[in-house]
């Protein structure tokens, strides 16, 4: 770790539990959208909001491709939650503070909605800056368009990078990049999607960490 200049974290599922149970939330929220806008009962929403995910990765992104549907009426309806259930981690806060080098969060998620979870979690101001779905032209990780849009948008090198991931898939095309990389394993009973572990091989994760507080600790003194 001692040549790493970047720090990429995920957010939903990485900077917070799952047991936390915001990003279920969301789950839910995306079975509701598409139950309302298509008239179809919760159950088979629920099975095309799982489909378009496997396929292009959000549910978001299927939406958009085959539906025509609008991203910003989406993400305003799925981000309507509760963030109340957030509460600080302050070994976790340390450990990143702690950290030499630059930090950025990159998600599939939106800037409003990052920014709600981050000030909930007590790190507003800590990362220099979100990159988001809108900023990766709602191209969605593991799209690896994304990946290099978003180093070259924020001027990160690759090969003194470290991503940090609950999704085992999207370190994908880190790895490829050169980065190094860290996948923080959920537990599948809490996690929204239930495939944390989707793409896991040993070839592209240089690290798992069940504990990122912990993992980030040893880093530093590493």
């Amino acid at each position: 770790m001692r040549n790493i200049e970047h720090w990429i974290f995920d957010l939903d599922n990485t900077l917070y539990p799952a047991q936390n149970n915001l990003f279920s939330q969301v789950d839910r929220r995306m079975g509701e959208f598409i139950s309302r806008r298509f008239d179809l009962p919760f159950e088979a929403a629920r099975l095309r909001q799982k489909k378009y995910f496997k396929t292009y990765g959000t549910t978001l992104r299927g939406l958009m491709t085959e539906d025509d549907v609008a991203p910003q009426d989406f993400l305003r309806f799925v981000h309507d939650i509760d963030f109340g259930v957030l509460q600080e981690n302050k070994k976790l806060n340390e450990a990143i503070n702690n950290l030499r080098g630059d930090k950025v969060i990159y998600t599939n998620a939106s800037r409003d909605y990052a920014i709600k979870v981050l000030e909930k979690l007590g790190l507003s101001g800590v990362f220099r800056e979100i990159f988001d779905i809108n900023s990766a032209g709602f191209k969605p990780k593991p799209d690896p368009g994304s990946y290099l849009k978003m180093i070259g948008d924020l001027g990160i090198d690759p090969q003194k990078s470290v991503m940090i991931e609950d999704m085992a898939r999207n370190l994908v095309p880190a790895r490829d990049l050169g980065m190094k990389t860290v996948w923080l394993r959920s537990e599948d009973k809490y996690s929204g999607h239930k495939d944390s572990g989707d793409g896991y091989g040993s070839g592209h994760i240089d690290y798992t960490a069940p504990n990122l507080a912990e993992w980030l600790k040893r880093a530093v003194k590493d």
